[in-house]
């Protein structure tokens, strides 16, 4: 059976390409279609998306529209993953909770940021929900878009439509205890429960043994190294999971306190305990400012925009 894929916000490049990526390696029969209200972003996603099937030999029939009734019927599997105001929008949300005190890494979930997204985010979702009943309705119907759960909340009470939310964090969350262990990933088996963004693992095993005294022990070791280090006047980098042995020190302190580990760590789920963090103060640093910095996400967000642009035109010429 070939599937026929539809892609709803298709002009956020690094996802695109990401699942043309992933459909590339597959091998699945399957058409792909693009959809996107920015033209231009539109234009793009499919140009990068070309060239990559063409490069690779794959046999997927691609197409993009700004219509997505045009390509809805017959589709089996829809996707969606659009961002309503785009960063210009997301960052009003992060630097006016800001000016009152509030702050956040990435103010897509929780408080007057993840309210004003969901506020934004739910009438058009609905409106996909839809359309994707009218024209898809045996269509399995994936979300990718924040804040996640009251998004799938809203369309399933406001429709009926059977969405599912999906993210990385969990997938992320595993890999990253697997090291702190030192096991391969696939020696773990775990448990997890909760809502995107704030989603617990327990019962966590390797091998079939329990390793979570194990994991209680590792976050002993962190936070007392962590607790050494600001004790000697020294500011850590806290947040990495790549160079530091005291990454993600609210995670492991949150182990300690509900046995459970939360996924996708401190970037997100701090927006979910704000209460531990009323001045921003992170661990000798400034949460969303120079930890996790939101303006250097947005800086990241640009640049890549721009490459993206810069590569369009290339393939125009």
């Amino acid at each position: 059976m070939t599937e026929k894929i539809v892609l709803i916000g298709a002009g956020s490049a690094m996802f695109t390409q990401g699942v043309v990526s992933d459909l590339i390696r597959s091998g699945m029969e399957c058409e792909l279609a693009l959809v996107d209200i920015d033209p231009v972003a539109l234009e793009t996603a499919y140009r990068l998306s070309a060239r990559m099937i063409a490069a690779r030999r794959a046999s997927i029939p691609l197409s993009a529209t700004i219509e997505r009734k045009e390509v809805l019927p017959g589709a089996t599997v829809v996707i969606t993953t659009i961002g309503v105001g785009g960063r210009r929008a997301w960052e009003q949300d992060v630097f006016i909770s800001r000016k009152f005190g509030l702050y956040y890494a990435v103010g897509d979930t929780t408080g007057p940021g993840g309210t004003s997204r969901a506020l934004r985010m739910i009438p058009p979702m609905v409106a996909v929900a839809r359309d994707v009943l009218d024209l898809a309705p045996e269509a399995l119907f994936f979300n990718y878009a924040n804040p996640m759960a009251p998004i799938c909340r809203a369309v399933r009470l406001a429709t009926g439509a059977n969405v599912i939310g999906l993210c990385t964090g969990t997938f992320d969350t595993w890999h990253y205890l697997a090291r702190a262990l030192g096991e391969p990933p696939e020696a773990l088996s775990f448990s997890a429960g909760g809502i995107n963004h704030l989603t617990w693992f327990y019962n966590i095993r390797s091998h079939g043994q329990d390793v979570m005294p194990k994991l209680r022990g590792i976050a002993i070791q962190r936070l007392d190294a962590l607790a050494e280090t600001l004790r000697a006047g020294q500011i850590p980098h806290c947040g990495s999971p790549f160079d530091s042995s005291m990454d993600f020190p609210f995670s492991w302190q949150c182990l300690l306190w509900f046995d459970a580990y939360p996924a996708p760590q401190d970037r997100h789920i701090t927006e979910f305990f704000s209460q531990f963090f009323r001045t921003g103060e992170y661990y000798g640093k400034t949460l969303g400012v120079d930890e996790f910095s939101f303006e250097a996400q947005l800086q990241t967000g640009t640049r890549f925009t721009q490459k993206c642009a810069e590569m369009r035109n290339l393939l125009i010429h």
